[in-house]
């Protein structure tokens, strides 16, 4: 009798297993080519994330609740720092004065130090970027003398446009078995445009040889010593 009953249910099994690959199979082929479609059905496949589906008015609270926690947390923040300050004694400390070429001005950025930059960032597109990250990439001949001449025009003037300085704030959860409806158990990660990324890094190169150089420089320099001096 029970090799009766064994029989079907192994053919059951094997049936519905092959299925199952099949199903699997039909999905990869129809994202074949879509590297971010192969993984996203990857993902649906494993089961490996689980988004949480919210309606318009759950989702308007939530941005009020976010929003209001991390600007009452940087507002603390300021407050203890300013508390600090006027608790702690004075310290007096010998001028130092810079020795070396001063820096009057930024140098120009060239259009191969821009392609050269173009090369090195990774293909991550941000979702505040008009055009994906390969395009610019792969047409770096292309916008390499556009981005220069943006780049030049910003340290020529010393400004940078506002909507650069704009960031698609994400919160991601700490551990997964937080309370999701409590922001203190969330963390922001800022997405920064490219254009901006590339503009930093270009200042940062002509910031860093100078500040490093300077005899006021200290290895040990760090955000605590600077916020108790």
């Amino acid at each position: 009798m029970c090799g009766r009953l064994k029989s079907p249910i192994i053919t059951t099994r094997t049936r519905i297993m092959t299925s199952r690959a099949e199903y699997i199979s039909t999905q990869l082929q129809q994202a074949s080519g879509d590297i971010r479609a192969t993984w996203r059905t990857a993902q649906s496949l494993l089961h490996s994330r689980q988004k949480v589906v919210y309606d318009d008015s759950e989702c308007a609270d939530f941005v009020g609740k976010f929003s209001s926690f991390f600007v009452d947390k940087v507002r603390r923040i300021r407050d203890n720092i300013a508390s600090v300050l006027q608790q702690s004694s004075p310290r007096v400390r010998a001028a130092r004065p810079h020795i070396g070429s001063e820096l009057s001005d930024l140098q120009p950025v060239t259009i191969d130090e821009v392609r050269k930059l173009l090369a090195s960032i990774p293909r991550k597109t941000s979702p505040l970027d008009v055009l994906p990250v390969s395009l610019l990439k792969d047409c770096a001949e292309v916008f390499a003398p556009a981005i220069t001449t943006f780049t030049n025009l910003s340290l020529h003037t010393e400004m940078f446009p506002a909507r650069f300085i704009s960031a698609q704030v994400l919160p991601l959860l700490k551990k997964a078995r937080l309370d999701r409806s409590m922001p203190v158990n969330y963390r922001p990660i800022s997405n920064l445009s490219t254009v901006f990324k590339v503009l930093e890094g270009h200042a940062l190169a002509r910031l860093r040889p100078h500040l490093t150089n300077s005899i006021n420089f200290s290895k040990r320099q760090s955000a605590c010593d600077r916020a108790s001096a």
